[in-house]
């Protein structure tokens, strides 16, 4: 039987859920819009009572929070929770599908609320607050999902239940004060669930968690009125670095280079060394492939180099060593560079000829601005609060802790 008329028995043996207003709009989440990285067909299990709403028009352009849009609530609009339900997209249509047979169907925006807040599964991870499905080119799904959360979630994704408590609790301080500083950051919706923001996969297991996040609730970390930029990584690998040695843009008081104290961490040490060959690394800089490359490192005004400059007769282009770091996917811009097998390190300008073979070794993960983790597990194994911690990494001048008037972080960080 061909692919298209298994679709059109498919769609003639759904149950159709017109969308009918019975109700009027829906109750506003207002939280987070979080968009997920899941690709479907996906399998939901909803952990209680769901009610669904739509959009009367998919055309709407969707803005954070996704909540507040007209949603209303669909004719008879109540799903089984105690089913579990495969959600998948076909011709343009979203289509859940029950273990037992039950199948809703539209082409029209979907909103799943839980009253009770009990939340939803997705291929077997706990997200809370809100689901909502949007059907694009693919079926995209946010998660509308209240601050605290989301800071518990993505707590969980980005640190080990492992680590004492005051260092979590550092780390939460600093996700909600990134988070806030980082709202419609991708203009149609708040944040993504992947490096790019923060690495979010709903609510971990692990109680501790949710306790280094009440114990923090509503904190966060300012600087001229706002909340502040507070980047994070896993290990520096010794010492943090300046924010405009990393990133291109204006030097700020409160992303400073600072002494580190990850040197027990996992990340200190790269686990391996990484080797290109000239032929490689041409074609991942975008370089021609010439008679010869040049290398030409540059520094800042301490001495420390920023990064490199590569050339051949026809092209060249400057990076920085962060910009390295994720084109050949390093662990980290703290690295050093050997000519192999010889172990030359090119520490000033250098002609590789065809056939030069590079290798790569370093220190840290993750581009080493603010927050070290490894380095706040160790200050917190010393017996420093998360204020203190807080205070090392981002300074204690630059990062104010009055009372700051906003709706979803009402309190403050006070030292």
């Amino acid at each position: 039987m061909d692919g298209r008329m298994v679709v059109l028995l498919l769609m003639l043996s759904i149950l159709l859920l017109s969308p009918a207003p019975v109700g009027g709009e829906a109750q506003t989440v207002h939280g987070l819009t979080v968009k997920l990285s899941l690709e479907s067909p996906v399998t939901l299990r909803c952990l209680g009572p769901v009610t669904l709403f739509y959009l009367p028009s998919k055309g709407l352009a969707p803005s954070p929070p996704l909540s507040v849009a007209p949603w209303q609530e669909v004719n008879g609009g109540t799903i089984r929770h105690q089913l579990t339900w495969r959600v998948d997209l076909v011709d343009g249509r979203i289509i859940l599908a029950s273990e037992q047979g039950d199948v809703v169907t539209t082409d029209l925006p979907l909103m799943l609320c839980s009253p009770d807040g009990s939340g939803f599964e997705l291929n077997g991870a706990c997200y809370p607050g809100a689901l909502i499905l949007w059907p694009e080119d693919g079926l995209v799904f946010f998660n509308e999902v209240g601050l605290e959360d989301y800071v518990c979630g993505v707590l969980g994704s980005e640190a080990y239940a492992s680590w004492p408590l005051e260092a979590l609790k550092a780390n939460a301080v600093a996700i909600r004060s990134y988070t806030l500083y980082s709202l419609g950051k991708h203009g149609t919706f708040d944040l993504c669930d992947t490096i790019h923001c923060q690495v979010y996969r709903g609510l971990p297991e692990e109680a501790v968690f949710r306790t280094a996040v009440t114990a923090t609730a509503g904190e966060i970390l300012r600087w001229q009125g706002a909340p502040i930029n507070a980047v994070y990584h896993s290990s520096s690998g010794g010492r943090t670095r300046n924010n405009e040695e990393v990133w291109v843009g204006t030097p700020l008081p409160y992303l400073r280079s600072v002494e580190d104290f990850d040197h027990d961490g996992r990340n200190y040490h790269w686990p391996q060394h990484y080797l290109f060959s000239w032929a490689e690394l041409t074609r991942a800089l975008g370089v021609a492939m010439d008679r010869e490359l040049h290398l030409v490192p540059f520094f800042n005004a301490a001495g420390e180099r920023l990064g490199f400059r590569f050339y051949s007769y026809l092209t060249g282009k400057q990076l920085r060593n962060e910009e390295l770091r994720r084109i050949l996917s390093l662990p980290s811009p703290n690295f050093r560079i050997f000519i192999y097998p010889e172990e030359t390190e090119i520490t000033q300008a250098a002609t590789l000829p065809p056939g030069t073979n590079l290798l790569f070794t370093g220190k840290g993960a993750g581009h080493g601005v603010g927050l070290s983790q490894w380095g706040a597990a160790a200050l917190a194994g010393r017996g420093y609060s998360y204020r203190q911690i807080l205070r090392h990494y981002y300074g204690p001048e630059v990062v104010l802790s009055e009372s700051f008037a906003f709706s979803r972080a009402p309190r403050l960080v006070s030292w």
